[in-house]
């Protein structure tokens, strides 16, 4: 038997158009335990998601806060205490099981994908809900790389961060909707409150949670390749946000398959190969020509004028009829690109066009970053 070629996955954007901990962030504004309801919370999630992008994206930040240890999608570490608070390890488990969020075609890709290619998912996602959706494409948990969330551990130090929260959420959110959802006026509160105390049981129970973005999306690359025995210039990644950039960045380098899947603009500039699809089936016509896959990204746009409006147009020779047929079916045509030697602003014109089918794909999750 033929070994099998290796995938690594993001998992909330190419897989389930969900954001977990935005959603259950959201719901903090029903819960009782932190008496939140008359705030936004998802707009607290969003001011959240901006500062956690600010920290990544600005260069010299982070040494000067600290906090050299910051990763990508540390987000969900910023917010852990509030779901500890107001959640249990079951009712996210529930939650998860009660709206997967999977992308239309992932569940026909993935049980394509399974004969060839060995899948492994790698995600910011807490477990809660990362180890649900890859059960149910029938992804084996050893093979999912995600965020532990360890709920019940955590509980007991929870009872005292009431005032943290409302200093955090009555206050600086309250500032930050004041100046009309301007970060910058508040970004040096922010700072404060999260990196000067680190005392507070807000940041113990915070500093107990280790997010898997950033370096650690690589690390598990590096883990994966090893464990495999398959160099990562032979792995495909795939992914969508700022939590994914050390990994397609690493792929790129060492002359692998870096997809950007519906990105945003972090994404774009660490990829190789933007796809800009409404269906999870977009991609196959890439695993398919996984062994001559520039030429055939070549002659697939030298072409993708004649076809792109009508997929039962797509030429016979470029891809399988088994794909061919998924397309016609659901009535798309992806849009593949290669990120290779483009200029400036042909670069800006694929990220407008990929942050569009995000949102459109993805509706308030897309936003974030």
């Amino acid at each position: 038997m033929d070994k099998k070629k290796v995938c690594c996955w993001d998992l909330e954007g190419p897989i389930s158009v969900l954001d977990f901990a935005a959603e259950i962030g959201r719901m903090l504004q029903n819960k009782e335990e932190l008496k939140l309801r008359d705030y936004d919370m998802g707009e607290f999630f969003f001011m959240i998601s901006q500062y956690d992008d600010y920290l990544i994206d600005i260069p010299g930040v982070k040494e000067e806060l600290g906090i050299p240890e910051y990763q990508p999608g540390d987000t969900l570490r910023l917010m852990a205490p509030m779901y500890v608070a107001c959640f249990s390890d079951i009712e996210l488990i529930n939650l998860a099981k009660a709206n997967f969020g999977i992308l239309p075609g992932i569940r026909e890709l993935m049980a394509i994908l399974e004969k060839d290619w060995e899948l492994f998912v790698i995600s910011t996602s807490y477990t809660q809900f990362a180890y649900q959706v890859t059960k149910e494409l029938k992804i084996p948990q050893d093979h999912v790389y995600c965020t532990e969330l360890p709920i019940e551990d955590l509980k007991s130090d929870v009872s005292n961060i009431d005032q943290s929260v409302d200093y955090l959420v009555k206050t600086i959110f309250h500032q930050y909707l004041e100046h009309d959802k301007n970060l910058e006026k508040v970004i040096d509160d922010l700072n404060a409150f999260f990196w000067s105390d680190q005392h507070s049981d807000y940041l113990k129970i915070m500093n107990q949670v280790k997010v898997r973005g950033g370096e650690r999306k690589e690390l598990a690359v590096e883990k994966i390749s090893q464990r495999t025995e398959t160099p990562i210039s032979s792995m495909i990644a795939i992914g969508d946000s700022i939590t994914d950039i050390n990994m397609l960045e690493r792929l790129n380098i060492e002359g692998g398959i870096a997809v950007s899947f519906n990105g945003n603009r972090f994404s774009l500039k660490n990829a190789n190969i933007a796809l800009t699809t409404p269906n999870g089936l977009g991609i196959l016509p890439l695993f398919e020509n996984y062994d001559d896959i520039w030429n055939f990204i070549e002659k697939w746009n030298n072409d993708f004028n004649n076809f792109k409006s009508n997929p039962k147009k797509i030429p016979d020779n470029l891809i399988s009829k088994v794909c061919k047929n998924h397309l016609i079916y659901y009535d798309f045509v992806p849009d593949i690109k290669s990120l290779k030697n483009r200029s400036t602003k042909a670069l800006n014109s694929i990220i407008e066009e990929q942050e569009k089918m995000r949102k459109l794909v993805r509706g308030w999750a897309g936003n974030l970053g």
